[in-house]
């Protein structure tokens, strides 16, 4: 009798796993009867009830899922319903208490403004209707609001006006939550106001979050606010994406509403973003509706077009092992996806051009002398600046219009070089950014030319200008790739390839010829589709099971920003996501009920055999 019975608890167990083995999980390690079944029967209707209001709780978008959710989603959760545009501006007020204490990437905050404004917003079928957005303090002007430059004599200024360029985003639906911090003058790749104090990376706050639209990068890794706005003269939104694990374009010279499109014009504003789906959607919204622009192209002809490549230094500085690894890595992706690449020299002299940029930043840093003159009543001193600034507003004074005639004359040159490179390679692959992002406590000038900067005014021009381009070898040598699109007016998209092993990003670049910017975009949208974005350093073998799944549940997963952040916000969501099996997908489940099956079968057996062998009876 007792043989028989466990028989039946074990076939009942078995028969009762293979009833519910589709995707509904139940405890059945706990006594079954048919009584027990039959309830569970009558009360299937309570728990389609019950599902169909957890269903509606999950619907509700809280904190989390607004810091690792995308501008489109969040503007799509306005429209249908889900959420309101004042509950997303609370959500970004809510981050940024709680975050920047850490990083200081937010200058100043219009949270009552903001608050109203999100109220009152109508949907007009903007395309990013009700989004909170932060905006760079520097040269991204709102009415009323902070306008320094960075200058600490400038503290108390405010902008008279809103820019053209933050007036289209207003149009465009976003709700203007605040600006985010900068270099003085947005001179640097770094972050390190005087007047607001240095910016760190979400990723690790004691290192950079870059420059100079630092404040920025930082804010849209951390989720303060999906997206940011950046301007970049020099890498100022490509470096700070390289170095927080984010996506930055450069657009082609003059195609984006609020970007001049004059020769001389090496200023670009754009934005960060966490997926190509953003990038994509804000500059088809944002470009003139004359902006000379080639159309996309076909996968097949795109795969047509040549890409040359280089890990090498423009200038000749070093280069890390891992940036040298990112680039490794997408010229084996993209040959596996049938493109052709072929490893290139620079095609111009590097050194030459950035001495060249160099004496056209200098050329325009008179300017400082006159606001202090108009602030201040008196010249400017030494103290009043950064030494970087000061060493600029010396040369300027002593420079002649012949140099910075020469100096754009080179530049001119360049841009035919590449003109001319781009016919024989459409698209162009390096780093974005030679090294990762440096700590906030790396002195990048030495001693000895602080020195001398604080002493320059006594340097002939020619010294200065040697020492202009000395003591910013450092900076440069952590980022040579960016500056010459710039000068050149070509778009240059920077994407998240790489994590290393300290857990620090660090991002690829590609440049194509000027209108060809979606070309570009194609590539993001091909490496984001491959789950190419914010890859490890040491990166597990495909044929090794995976332990995130077994050792985290996918709610666990998605419960925080910081995951999100780690693993490349929405675009690493999905990477993620596409490990872990559907719930009602019997596929994906029936290796569990073949385990299963197999355990029940074999205490079947041993349970015979063991009482067999005890009881004859």
């Amino acid at each position: 009798m007792l043989k028989q019975k466990i028989k039946m608890r074990l076939l009942a167990l078995l028969s009762l796993w293979l009833l519910t083995s589709a995707g509904h999980p139940i405890a059945w390690a706990q006594d079954v009867s048919s009584s027990d079944i039959e309830s569970s029967q009558v009360s299937s209707r309570d728990d389609e009830s019950a599902s169909q209001a957890n269903d509606q709780a999950e619907s509700k978008i809280d904190l989390a899922a607004y810091q690792a959710a995308d501008a489109s989603q969040q503007a799509e959760w306005v429209r249908s319903g889900k959420v309101t545009s004042e509950e997303l501006v609370n959500f970004a007020l809510t981050t940024i208490k709680e975050k920047d204490p850490a990083l200081h990437a937010v200058i100043s905050l219009r949270a009552e403004e903001a608050l109203t404004e999100a109220r009152q917003i109508k949907d007009q079928g903007q395309p990013f209707l009700g989004v909170p957005l932060l905006v760079k303090g520097l040269g991204h002007t709102i009415k009323g609001m902070p306008n320094s430059n960075g200058l600490t004599f400038l503290a108390n200024q405010k902008a008279g006006s809103t820019s053209p360029f933050v007036k289209s985003l207003q149009d465009l639906g976003f709700i203007l939550i605040g600006q985010t911090n900068y270099p003085e003058m947005g001179l640097k790749n770094i972050t390190d106001s005087k007047l607001y104090g240095p910016t760190g990376s979400p990723w690790n706050p004691d290192h950079q979050a870059g420059g100079s639209s630092g404040g920025s990068g930082a804010a849209t890794a951390a989720g303060m606010t999906p997206t940011a706005t950046g301007s970049d003269a020099g890498g100022s939104i490509r470096i700070p994406a390289s170095w927080n694990g984010l996506i930055g374009l450069k657009p082609s010279r003059g195609v984006i509403v609020g970007n001049a499109s004059i020769d001389k014009n090496t200023v670009a504003h754009f934005m960060m973003t966490k997926t190509m789906e953003d990038t994509k959607s804000l500059f088809e919204a944002m470009k003139k509706p004359d902006a000379s622009l080639a159309q996309a192209l076909t996968e097949a002809e795109l795969k047509r077009l040549a890409i040359g490549y280089t890990s090498l230094s423009p200038v000749g500085t070093q280069v890390s092992p891992e940036a040298q690894l990112a680039v490794e890595r997408t010229v084996a992706f993209l040959r596996g996806k049938g493109f052709r690449l072929e490893e290139v020299n620079w095609p111009f002299d590097g050194v030459q051009l950035m001495k060249d940029y160099y004496t056209v930043n200098a050329s325009q840093m008179g300017v400082v002398g006159y606001l202090a003159k108009t602030k201040l009543k008196r010249e400017l001193r030494y103290d009043d600046v950064d030494p970087t600034s000061w060493l600029l507003y010396q040369a300027s004074k002593t420079m002649t219009k012949e140099e910075v005639n020469q100096a754009w004359a080179r530049i001119q040159q360049v841009r035919q070089t590449m003109a001319d490179f781009h016919q024989r390679y459409p698209l162009f692959l390096t780093p974005t950014t030679a090294y990762t992002a440096p700590r906030i406590d790396q002195a990048l000038v030495s001693d000895q030319d602080l020195e001398l900067i604080k002493n320059s005014e006594n340097l002939s021009h020619e010294a200065k200008m040697q020492l202009i381009y000395d003591h910013w070898l450092p900076s440069l040598a952590l980022t040579p790739y960016t500056q010459f699109a710039n000068l050149t007016g070509e778009p240059a998209l920077s994407l998240p390839a790489l994590v290393t092993k300290s857990g620090l990003p660090l991002g690829i670049q590609f440049n194509a010829a000027i209108g060809n910017d979606r070309y570009l975009l194609q590539l993001g949208d091909l490496m984001a589709v491959d789950h190419q974005f914010n890859r490890p350093e040491l990166e597990t073998s495909q044929n090794e099971p995976s332990t995130l799944a077994a050792d985290t549940s996918s709610n666990e997963l998605f419960s925080s920003s910081e995951n999100q952040q780690l693993i490349g916000g929405a675009e690493g969501s999905k990477q993620i996501s596409a490990k872990l099996p559907e719930t009602g997908d019997l596929s994906s489940v029936s290796s569990q009920v073949l385990s299963i099956l197999f355990t029940l079968l074999g205490l079947i057996a041993l349970s015979q055999t063991k009482i067999d062998g005890s009881n004859p009876n």
